[in-house]
């Protein structure tokens, strides 16, 4: 019995100096729960809408009235045209558009029946199916008040555009999110488990005292999973495009480009989670918790963002999946081109210089 209490007390000391290790016990059930809690959700809320009014009428604004006062769309522009519509959906601007045609009132009144035009954006086929049946839950609760106020009962009928994706195909939500795991599961995991074995074992302490610069130790380390992480990039296009049929309406050279500064970022992320790691297994775990989760849960890949907390849509935004997923739905679905995505490779890029930066920092001092 004395044995087994000496063989606890060496293991309890050895869990309480590892710091990180312990950090990471215990806050992986904490951060789990309120990841999953506030992130996993079906609800949308203040979805970007725009209204093409071409009747103006009592009841068109009785309509958007509604619209407008649910917590599930938020009407942020009146374009003129249907053109304007289709430029707002490219920007990203919004998620919805409303077209309700001329004399609308006129129509319910006197012939009982009239038609309105609902575009989606089904680049996000989840949160398109959920934003047309908040949709068509608004029209049935307006069309039930005009009925309970006239003996003749009025239909309000919805048409509904699939814009980019008209089959309502899973893929085009998933492929973007699965090119991102992937790039993510080479490039940051396998770079920061490699950088952080160096660290355990020694060895890069004795690469930086050579006359090798720093930066071309490191690049050195973290090219190859770069390039293996291109190539299964390349793959998972192929397989997608002519085995799923998802489209590829940008340019190719541009997806890859798009792909390799994707890249770039994800591994100067592992770098900096190396940096700040002491073995290869709490690389392992920083990088699971603090770079896989997020993606899965915080990129908008599996669940909208809009359905979640401000403090979670704001902490999406320094992890570098949430503007890639974006930027390559833009490329493949939509066709944008560097003029449109522009934003989101800044984004990207500057990322990279800030990891890198640190890490090298951070490496530097503890060796």
């Amino acid at each position: 019995m004395n044995e087994l209490r000496m063989i606890l007390k060496k293991e309890f000391i050895h869990i309480l100096r590892d710091r990180i290790t312990l950090l990471l016990v215990l806050a992986m059930p904490v951060a789990l729960v309120l990841l999953f809690g506030f992130t996993i959700s079906t609800d949308i809320h203040n979805a970007k809408v725009a209204v093409l009014d071409y009747s103006k009428d009592t009841h068109s604004q009785r309509l958007l009235q509604k619209m407008f006062s649910s917590n599930y769309f938020q009407i942020v522009s009146y374009p003129n045209t249907e053109a304007e519509i289709d430029f707002q959906f490219k920007e990203n601007n919004i998620k919805l558009a409303l077209i309700i045609p001329q004399n609308f009132e006129e129509q319910l009144e006197k012939e009982h029946v009239v038609t309105l035009q609902v575009i989606n954006d089904v680049s996000d086929l989840n949160v398109a199916s959920i934003l047309n049946n908040y949709v068509r839950a608004v029209v049935r609760d307006f069309q039930d008040e005009y009925n309970s106020e006239r003996s003749d009962e009025g239909d309000v009928n919805i048409v509904t555009k699939m814009q980019y994706n008209p089959n309502m195909e899973s893929v085009y939500m998933f492929v973007p999110g699965i090119i991102t795991l992937i790039m993510i599961l080479v490039t940051a995991l396998m770079s920061s488990i490699t950088l952080a074995r160096e660290k355990e074992t020694g060895t890069m302490r004795m690469l930086f005292i050579t006359p090798v610069k720093k930066i071309y130790i490191i690049i050195g380390k973290v090219i190859p999973y770069m390039i293996i992480s291109f190539f299964s990039t390349i793959v998972i296009i192929i397989i997608s495009v002519f085995v799923f049929k998802m489209p590829l309406n940008g340019s190719i050279f541009f997806l890859l480009l798009l792909c390799i500064i994707f890249m770039l970022t994800s591994a100067s992320f592992g770098m900096l989670i190396s940096a700040v790691s002491t073995t290869q297994l709490d690389a392992m775990m920083i990088t699971m918790m603090g770079l896989f989760l997020p993606t899965v849960l915080l990129s908008g890949f599996l669940f909208p963002l809009n359905s979640m907390p401000m403090i979670f849509q704001l902490i999406a935004n320094v992890f570098p999946a949430k503007w890639f997923i974006l930027a390559i739905k833009d490329v493949m679905i939509k066709g944008s081109g560097l003029s449109d995505v522009w934003a989101y490779l800044l984004v990207l890029l500057g990322m990279a210089v800030v990891f890198i930066s640190i890490s090298l920092k951070m490496l530097d001092k503890r060796n």
